[in-house]
């Protein structure tokens, strides 16, 4: 996974890491995060890298990391989709 910031719509920037593949990204993050505010499609930009992209929001989740699979703290996963699909 690697660090990155996403800035969403309205919302104050959120740090976390993300794993990408194909038109998605997940990012996971530590942040308190009102459920009832991610209800909507929201679009954003997501900084990974160095570069940036558009992402629209598609899902939140609470997530706990699998024991003996995987370490760190819990936390939630959003799954954005990004604005212009990778080549």
């Amino acid at each position: 996974m690697t660090d990155a910031t996403l800035k969403l719509k309205d919302m104050p920037p959120l740090t976390g890491t993300v794993e990408t593949g194909g038109d998605y990204v997940r990012f996971r993050t530590q942040a308190d995060l009102d459920q009832s505010a991610l209800g909507d499609p929201l679009e954003g930009m997501v900084e990974m890298d160095g570069r940036r992209e558009e992402v629209v929001l598609e899902s939140a989740h609470p997530y706990r990391p699998t024991p003996g699979l995987e370490d760190g703290p819990e936390g939630v996963e959003l799954t954005l989709r990004r604005r212009k699909p990778s080549a």
